[in-house]
């Protein structure tokens, strides 16, 4: 997208709505883990036909399953504190749409190496014409017609300027029901493509299949081919090894359960990993600080199964919260200190 013949510059801009558009992308980001609270009309499980073929990672999150369970409960009361609360009331008041009673589900994939090549498919009950007129009044709004979508861009003040140009946020909207956010025009543009079937899908390859399959029932989960981490840390060595790696989590009969696999190419190089893995949950399960977190390590387990290693966490999902309570109540105890 130019800024030049192609794209229109609105000179409207009301200063409450700017503030508001430049935080949206960052809110609704936010609000990811939180899910809707009643409208059940539109799913929220993972769409194979809504991603690309070529999709080399994909991270999706089931917020109509995430919500009723004990983990999404807590979130949804730690998001309805005061302090928090009226951060959202100000939002809905201008977007008419709080994402925590009307977001279902969120897909973010990349089809490419570079961090700007991903996009974010939301899920949510929204008015598109009033998003629309708000991201027409944004800063340094631009638009451009591709085939019968517009895509609407907007400065986005998160980011540091390059060159001395700030970088942009590109949005389309589909229908009331899918929004489509993305850091480069083309990369929107391609997902449009996609969900308009002029492009192949994930549903017509081999790539991922454990995701999107109907008995799945995890509020959470992830795939990658293999992963070029850099550095040398052994955390980043694990996952170079690695061909595939898939996470999944849910909370079956209250029980918070997560599964991390990752794939080698052969057994030996398996059990490379696997001894490395090994290693690190030992030194967690030995740290003699007792925290939340190091209470929840307890709940890790990891074996090797043929060519793949498999690390398991396994725990009452209301020792989790009480876990995580504890320690921010540790964090709020020592900050209180401080002032």
């Amino acid at each position: 997208m130019k800024r030049g013949a192609r794209a229109r510059r609105l000179e409207t801009k009301p200063e409450i709505v700017h503030a508001q558009m430049k935080s949206t992308l960052l809110s609704l980001l936010c609000c990811a883990g939180v899910g809707a609270a009643g409208l059940t009309t539109f799913a929220g499980p993972l769409k194979r036909a809504d991603i690309a073929a070529q999709a080399i990672w994909v991270v999706h999150v089931d917020c109509d399953i995430l919500r009723p369970t004990t983990i999404g409960q807590f979130l949804l009361t730690e998001l309805s504190k005061p302090e928090v609360q009226d951060k959202f009331a100000a939002f809905q008041s201008i977007f008419s749409f709080d994402p925590r009673k009307q977001l279902h589900g969120l897909t973010l994939y990349s089809s490419g190496s570079a961090p700007e090549d991903g996009v974010l498919l939301f899920y949510a009950d929204f008015d598109p014409e009033r998003l629309a007129i708000l991201a027409r009044a944004a800063n340094g709004y631009l638009s451009v017609t591709n085939h019968q979508h517009v895509i609407h861009a907007w400065i986005d003040d998160h980011k540091k300027a390059k060159d001395g140009v700030k970088p942009l946020v590109y949005a389309a909207i589909q229908g009331s029901r899918l929004i489509i956010f993305g850091q480069r025009q083309t990369a929107v543009a391609k997902a449009l493509d996609v969900l308009d079937y002029t492009t192949p899908n994930l549903s017509s390859t081999q790539s991922f299949p454990e995701m999107g399959t109907p008995t799945d029932t995890s509020f959470l989960q992830a795939a990658a081919n293999k992963l070029d981490l850099p550095g040398s840390d052994p955390n980043a060595a694990i996952f170079r090894l690695s061909k595939m790696v898939r996470l999944q989590i849910g909370e079956p009969q209250g029980r918070l359960t997560a599964t991390l696999t990752l794939d080698a190419n052969d057994e030996e190089v398996a059990g490379q990993m696997a001894s490395v893995g090994q290693g690190l949950l030992a030194l967690v399960k030995l740290q003699q600080d007792k925290s939340g977190a190091a209470k929840l390590a307890e709940g890790l387990s990891l074996e090797q199964k043929g060519t793949s290693v498999v690390t398991s966490f396994g725990l009452p999902a209301e020792d989790v919260v009480n876990s995580l309570k504890a320690d921010a109540a540790k964090k709020a105890e020592k900050k209180a200190e401080k002032e």
